[in-house]
């Protein structure tokens, strides 16, 4: 996978669970430890899908957006939430 095609992990570094899931990206652990094992584009944009998901269930999903957003460009690679926008309104 070139960088660009790399998708940088759902993780803004504010890892606080309530309940079994993170206050920031909405995962389990289960859900964590998938990523890792996550082989592929493709696999890896249905993990996030349940990200926005799940931060929409919990209201943190415009937070999570914003940093994940900055995670991104700091990481040099395309942002693919505006991918699965994209996908969401057609």
């Amino acid at each position: 996978m070139s960088k660009h095609e790399k998708i940088p992990s759902p993780c803004i570094d504010v890892c606080e669970d309530i309940g079994k899931r993170c206050l920031a990206c909405g995962r389990t652990k289960k859900e964590k430890k998938a990523w890792k094992k996550a082989d592929g584009r493709e696999e890896k944009l249905e993990l996030l899908r349940d990200c926005l998901e799940a931060t929409k269930e919990i209201g943190t999903r415009e937070l999570w957006m914003r940093e994940y957003r900055k995670r991104c460009m700091k990481k040099g690679a395309p942002c693919p939430l505006d991918e699965l926008m994209a996908d969401a309104e057609t």
